[in-house]
């Protein structure tokens, strides 16, 4: 009698999923290898930390998430804004410290620091929050 094992009609068969594998790995490596190869190009700077002492006394300007300037509990325009605070600044030496809403558009907020340099106030810094949770100012700007 003769027993069939079955081992004579089964063909060789390359078995995908352990090639799947290594063809992933060489993927791997030679990515890895390309970004290391990678010139990072750039100018090297030290920029400035949002670390600082909590301003008291300031002129206290606020820019909201919706972009709206306000001052004393008071909305206004950038341009009366930048003349009443020329006016509190010349009254009382405070400096100028502007609070902006993590949402507000970043043009808005350098347009107004812009414009209260262009009038002549050097003291203007932005309100920051530091990285231990606290609120503290950079420190003013100066106009070179």
């Amino acid at each position: 009698m003769k027993v069939d094992s079955g081992f004579g009609r089964k063909r060789a068969r390359i078995e995908m999923i352990a090639l799947i594998d290594v063809v992933f790995l060489l993927l791997v490596f030679f990515i890895y290898a390309m970004l290391s190869m990678t010139v990072f190009r750039g100018l090297e700077l030290k920029l400035p930390g949002a670390e600082g002492s909590i301003q008291r006394d300031a002129i206290v300007v606020i820019l909201d998430r919706d972009n709206r300037l306000t001052a004393e509990d008071r909305a206004m325009e950038p341009d009366r804004l930048v003349s009443w605070a020329i006016a509190e600044h010349t009254r009382t030496d405070l400096p100028v410290l502007i609070r902006g809403d993590r949402e507000a558009d970043f043009g808005v907020a350098l347009e107004l620091l812009a414009a209260l340099q262009e009038a002549g106030l050097e003291a203007v810094s932005f309100q920051v929050e530091s990285p231990s949770g606290g609120v503290s100012a950079e420190r003013p700007s100066e106009t070179p």
